[in-house]
């Protein structure tokens, strides 16, 4: 894997960038807050060491006798001829009066060796000795040692901050690296994988964490892809099996014409119905397969209007009931069910599962007495409709089949009554195209046999 597309690498530099991030907001924030509160608490010594030399003034004690701390600036001028009478900086300029506050004043070059930075109040006392004084006391800022102290966290802070960030880099592309070889293996495993070869399943680590979800999702969906490549290999063998049967006839008529039936019209004729009938067989396999390719992939149009549930019980009565005797076809003719869908793929599907019916019936039973049961009711917004017949049923091994291409319900699975094993599957297309469900059981009536189909539609 290229450095440059390694996802550890780009974790760990995002993760570096954050604590980068946090450790300046943090270093900013400790920064602000200490330097607040030393200038907070320069302010309040400041204005408390104000008030000493104002008392003392006022008391006539000399500024100088009082003790002040090395630190503290001041000046004593008289307000009227501006005079100074005391100071222990006689550098320290005039400035304004600040109205019992503390202020912060700044003079770029001041000194000859640097600026002046100071924090001052300035009062104005009356009535001493008959004189108007100018008190003003200061800090140097600039010379504190707890301001020096804040402007070096800065730099230390820095200093500090690089190290930090590469052991943060380290240590998080360490973890990164670790967390992420289960990705690895994924990748690598599925590189491995082929259409051909899917049974190879992706590793788990068995801590049911996001990347097992993850593994265990990819298994299933390659599972059901081996499973639907299996059903395809299997569908074109079938597909080949079906498709070859009908063309192995003709070919037989036509040489078997082409030999002796030249001048035999008896034989003629038999060939040619023959070679009609395999030809049409071939034309259903080849319509239904591509009906299927249609409603699998959403091409097949789709017509809704409005079905009333009993008309199209009495068209299939009337259809199946003239060419099938013996056969009762037993419906309520009062019911009243009126839904929106395509009334033609409805009536294909019924005819396919009444057909499937009769024709399995007939098989299994000798008389000619099959009954079809059809009946429909609403529930929660569905339309459901019932299919049933009195024939054999389905055998537990065939059921779960029964809607798969080419599968015929006989245990050999071979061609009897023109039948291609695609009647069921081209219903549960439909009936999915539709927007429904198609289900197969045997009856669930207390003493009776046979299949049952349900179809669910939305009214």
């Amino acid at each position: 894997m290229k450095i440059k597309n390694s996802l550890s690498l780009r974790l760990s530099i995002r993760f570096m960038i954050v604590v980068a991030v946090i450790v300046l907001l943090l270093s900013s924030g400790f920064v602000f807050s200490l330097r607040f509160s030393i200038t907070n608490r320069m302010k309040n010594t400041l204005m408390d060491l104000t008030d000493l030399v104002c008392l003392n003034l006022t008391q006539r004690t000399p500024p100088e006798v009082l003790g002040l701390p090395y630190f503290l600036t001041y000046l004593v001028y008289n307000a009227n001829t501006n005079q100074v009478l005391n100071t222990n900086d006689p550098f320290l300029p005039r400035l304004p009066l600040t109205g019992g506050k503390a202020k912060r004043y700044h003079h770029a070059n001041y000194y000859a060796d640097g600026d002046l930075t100071i924090l001052y109040t300035c009062r104005q006392l009356e009535g001493i000795n008959n004189e108007n004084l100018i008190v003003q006391t200061s800090v140097d800022m600039d010379r504190d040692a707890a301001a020096e102290m804040v402007r070096e966290i800065p730099k230390i802070a820095l200093i500090f901050a690089l190290p930090i960030l590469l052991i943060s880099f380290l240590i998080s592309l360490f973890i990164t690296k670790r967390t992420m070889k289960p990705v690895k293996e994924i990748t690598e495993s599925a590189q491995k994988m082929s259409s051909t070869n899917l049974e190879t399943l992706l590793p788990i680590s068995k801590r049911n964490d996001e990347l097992d979800q993850l593994a265990q999702t990819f298994n299933s969906l390659f599972e059901s892809l081996r499973k639907d490549f299996e059903r395809e290999r299997n569908f074109t063998s079938d597909v080949s099996h079906e498709l070859k049967t009908p063309i192995a006839g003709i070919l037989g008529q036509a040489r078997l014409l082409k030999r002796w039936g030249k001048d035999d019209p008896k034989q003629i004729e038999e060939s040619l119905d023959l070679i009609i009938t395999e030809a049409n067989s071939m034309s259903a396999i080849i319509t239904n397969l591509l009906q299927i390719s249609k409603l699998e992939n959403g091409k097949e149009e789709i017509f809704y209007e409005n079905c009333n549930i009993t008309s199209l019980f009495d068209r299939l009565n009337k259809e199946f009931s003239p060419i099938n005797p013996g056969l009762q076809i037993i419906y309520n003719p009062n019911i009243d069910i009126n839904f929106k869908c395509d009334i033609e793929l409805l009536h294909q599907v019924l005819t396919a599962l009444i057909s499937n019916s009769i024709k399995f019936y007939k098989n299994k039973y000798e008389k000619e007495d099959c009954i079809i049961e059809l009946d429909s009711y609403l529930k929660n917004g569905q339309v459901f409709i019932i299919e049933k017949d009195n024939g054999p049923g389905f055998e537990a091994d065939i059921l779960p089949h029964i809607f798969e291409r080419f599968y015929k319900g006989d245990k050999a699975h071979k061609r009897s009554q023109g039948s291609s094993g695609l009647g069921l599957a081209i219903s549960s297309s439909i009936i999915k195209a539709l927007g429904g469900k198609i289900q197969a059981q045997n009856r669930s009536d207390s003493n009776k046999k046979g299949a049952e189909f349900t179809i669910q539609l939305p009214s």
